[in-house]
């Protein structure tokens, strides 16, 4: 271990953590796994940690630990954010930031207060096939972007999955839904000027099995996103333009695929493949960088922020 190495605390153990973060933060030169905490003390030493705890609050109170990574159900973010904060950690956090965008408000004064870093955890805003596809835009190669259909479902069985709990932040819209709209905020801004949407709520469980919505901007152009539990596994990402159109297979869960990127046009058709990468070991190099350096991560600290308040929009439109 040396100086410029990140200490990661690495607080919840679970798939994704022990899969894909994990694995990413092992695999590089500037972070070290320091500590791991687990309600189970068992699954936070597989994880091969220089320490282990068996509760969260006795890893926030390891002063070895430079950040923190939150891969808690979303039920937890708020609180385990604002606590790690509170004691000077850096914080890179499982999506979504917070379960509404009061929530994430709440955190991002407090990433403010303290001067560390927060940053939602979307690894997909690495991959090559989406740093193309904004150049392809930026460069009119489809003429006049006008239309973002988004679409990501998953087909969700477990009645005890922590999906399927509301007071965990349970539902499709934000488990899968908030890449949908993520990916229409990088294409189309910020602040739709009209959102509509429609939602199928599971009556025993009181959360959204699917939603799909419709999002119009002052600019003319609009997005259709869809989301569920119902269906899938389904991604597909389409840009629509003037001239023709781009669509993205595997845009949000990438790192076994080799996605395709094809844009279509009158006048031809062109096919963009890609390798598969460690989006996730990119997503903690530029957060690690961000620490040490002081420059701007890829996903700022508002992210999360921004991401929430459509999120909340489209759920008040849904009536959930």
């Amino acid at each position: 271990m040396t100086s410029s190495q990140v200490r990661f605390g690495v607080v919840g153990a679970g798939r994704v953590a022990r899969t894909h973060v994990v694995p990413a933060i092992l695999s590089t030169d500037q972070a070290v796994l320091w500590a791991a905490a687990s309600r189970e003390k068992r699954r936070a030493e597989a994880l091969d940690p220089q320490r282990a705890y068996d509760s969260y609050e006795a890893l926030l109170q390891d002063p070895g630990v430079d950040a923190v990574y939150i891969a808690t159900h979303n039920g937890l973010h708020r609180e385990l954010v604002l606590a790690a904060l509170e004691r000077g950690a850096h914080v890179l956090c499982e999506k979504p930031l917070g379960r509404t965008a009061e929530e994430c408000e709440e955190m991002v004064a407090a990433a403010d207060a303290s001067g560390c870093l927060l940053m939602e955890a979307f690894m997909y805003r690495y991959h090559p096939q989406l740093r193309k596809a904004q150049q392809l835009v930026g460069a009119s190669a489809i003429g006049e972007l006008k239309v973002v259909e988004a679409s990501f479902r998953v087909l969700l069985t477990d009645p005890t999955d922590v999906r399927m709990r509301p007071e965990w932040g349970g539902g499709s819209l934000l488990d899968v839904g908030c890449y949908c709209v993520n990916v229409t905020r990088l294409f189309l801004g910020d602040v739709p000027q009209n959102v509509r949407a429609w939602a199928r709520i599971d009556a025993e469980h009181g959360i959204d099995t699917s939603t799909t919505a419709v999002l119009e901007y002052e600019s003319g152009t609009h997005a259709a996103v869809s989301c569920g539990f119902e269906s899938g596994p389904s991604q597909r990402v389409t840009l629509v333009g003037t001239d023709g159109a781009i669509d993205l297979t595997e845009p949000f869960v990438t790192w076994q695929q080799s996605p395709r990127l094809t844009v279509r046009t009158e006048q031809e058709e062109q096919v963009v493949t890609f390798e598969p990468v460690s989006t996730f070991r990119m997503e903690v190099e530029d957060f690690c960088t961000a620490i040490r350096s002081g420059t701007s991560p890829v996903l700022g600290p508002t992210e999360g922020l921004l991401n929430a308040r459509i999120l909340d929009r489209v759920a008040a439109a849904g009536a959930m």
